[in-house]
């Protein structure tokens, strides 16, 4: 039986409510601001920065002096206690790592701030659970479909999944009926907007995820 964490810090209400995070994993810091505004007032008010992405931590700083509190945004890639400490110092509201490494979990916790660890067998989702992640990140969650999610909450229903890596826009809420607390969207959703592309786009398919997801729910 899957063991809770009694001090376990629970996923964050806007994941919950707008059920879309948006990954913005760039070879340069230049365009997330803009990228990161569009989306915003599009409604996707997750955004995931990463630490792959070359001066992360300052952007991160910067946009969260810009965007304002109703953004939650948070680090992904963190894969390490010393690098979640650097993204809680500059501003990250949820730490979000690709597989499974305890102190990233325990260093959230200390700071009572929302771990979202990876994982993609139903062990690997239920030792990071048992760690005391908030939610557990199914990743790459295109290599397995919304099939596995299903049947992984057949044994372990308490556990919040967060599916990331190659969802469509048009898959948004097939997972979410699979089970999924939200969805984490690469590229499908930012497309080539973090190298100079459509804006108005990038905005469109926001919305069109959020639809899917008020879909899905109805």
């Amino acid at each position: 039986m899957t063991t809770l964490a009694p001090d376990r810090t629970p996923p964050g209400e806007t994941l919950r409510r707008t059920a879309v995070v948006a990954v913005l994993r760039a070879g340069s810091p230049r365009r997330l601001a803009p990228v990161a505004e569009t989306l915003a007032e599009a409604g996707v008010l997750c955004l995931e920065l990463t630490l792959t992405t070359p001066g992360a931590l300052e952007a991160m700083e910067s946009l969260r002096g810009s965007l304002g509190d109703e953004v939650d945004l948070g680090m992904g890639s963190v894969r390490s206690a010393e690098e979640a400490r650097r993204s809680l110092d500059a501003g990250a509201v949820f730490v979000v790592s690709p597989g499974f490494h305890p102190g990233v979990v325990a260093a959230a916790r200390e700071a009572a701030t929302p771990v979202y660890p990876g994982g993609l067998t139903p062990t690997e989702l239920a030792l990071a659970w048992e760690a005391g992640a908030s939610a557990v990140k199914l990743f790459p969650a295109s290599t397995v479909g919304p099939a596995h999610l299903a049947a992984f909450h057949g044994p372990y229903p308490e556990i919040p999944v967060l599916p990331t890596g190659g969802i469509a826009v048009e898959d948004v809420g097939t997972w979410i009926r699979a089970g999924a607390i939200a969805v984490g969207l690469g590229g499908p959703l930012v497309g080539d907007a973090l190298a100079g592309g459509d804006l108005r786009a990038l905005a469109g398919r926001a919305r069109r995820a959020l639809e899917a997801v008020e879909g899905a729910r109805a």
